[in-house]
């Protein structure tokens, strides 16, 4: 609702600025002559400008796409007109999760058909996020690629969890997308820095990382809200991590913390740590639930790297 949007936009933007006066006040003598501290306080400007709008034809776009009564062909008309959101969408359709059983799909009506409202929802998200904060250029242009590369891989594997935390697949799809999102708006916003100053900025990395760990998370609830994503799914992105642990239990956050922890575990080859986990995590979800789930993508994985 209205007021619960407006209720989360005033908690998110209160812990951005707590969070900003912290970095202030722990910020080592000498990193304050870097631009750090002028990036802090251009945090705090305007919320409104820290996160990026999208277009108004990705605005559009996405406002059509939330519709669960859009009619097909309304959607079909929405990507024929962005060649590169039709390509998008006919990738998504045919990729192996929606392409089971069924063959390959060559037309956008098709295309929208086998992916749905929904779907069709997240090819928008995808391709927007990418036009609009995945391009900062500069130095910091190879950990925005890192960052965005993860947020790829977490999508799917949030979907895959989808059904044993009893969120629509879909949709845990899209907060896997845009869990760590916040750490684009910071890069994005690094890049107007750039721009501005004309020249790169100044920021040592070991700051940038404690910067990115602390205000990725509210800053991703911000442009959840902005974009329509609603109170739910702004707050399970701004608290993903769990630390400290939400008082009220969010089964979105818990999928978003653990298919996070999946991925993760992938890329260092580690094997999957359900106990240490719900341990850190302290989940609410029972381990017997989706301990099944983790084993069989763990499988899979295996059975992917034999290949």
């Amino acid at each position: 609702s209205d007021t619960e949007s407006r209720d989360m936009q005033g908690w998110l933007e209160l812990e951005v600025r707590t969070r900003v006066a912290e970095l202030h006040n722990v910020l080592p003598g000498v990193d304050r002559e870097s631009d750090a501290p002028r990036f802090l306080d251009a945090m705090l400007e305007s919320f409104d400008a820290v996160v990026r709008q999208p277009p108004l034809a990705a605005q559009r776009a996405l406002s059509v796409s939330r519709d669960p009564n859009a009619p097909t062909s309304r959607l079909v008309s929405l990507v024929e007109g962005d060649p590169g959101l039709g390509q998008a969408l006919l990738r998504y359709a045919n990729s192996a999760y929606y392409s089971t059983g069924g063959g390959r799909i060559v037309s956008l009506h098709g295309a929208v058909q086998r992916v749905g409202t929904s779907g069709v929802h997240n090819v928008v998200l995808k391709t927007m996020v990418d036009g609009i904060l995945c391009r900062p250029g500069g130095a910091f242009q190879p950990y925005v690629n890192q960052v965005w590369e993860h947020m790829i891989r977490v999508a799917p594997i949030a979907r895959t969890l989808a059904s044993a935390f009893r969120v629509p697949p879909d949709e845990s799809f899209a907060l896997g997308l845009l869990h760590d999102v916040g750490k684009l708006v910071i890069f994005d916003r690094l890049g107007e820095m750039r721009k501005s100053l004309r020249r790169d900025v100044v920021f040592p990395l070991p700051v940038l990382s404690v910067v990115l760990r602390t205000l990725h998370e509210p800053l991703g609830g911000l442009a959840a809200l902005q974009w329509g994503l609603g109170a739910a799914v702004a707050h399970s992105i701004a608290t993903h991590h769990r630390s400290p642990v939400p008082e009220m239990f969010d089964a979105r956050g818990e999928l978003l913390f653990l298919a996070e922890r999946t991925d993760l575990s992938r890329i260092k080859g580690r094997p999957l740590d359900a106990e240490g986990w719900w341990r850190d995590g302290l989940l609410a979800t029972p381990r017997t639930v989706i301990e099944p789930v983790l084993e069989a993508m763990a499988e899979e994985a295996e059975e992917d790297a034999t290949v």
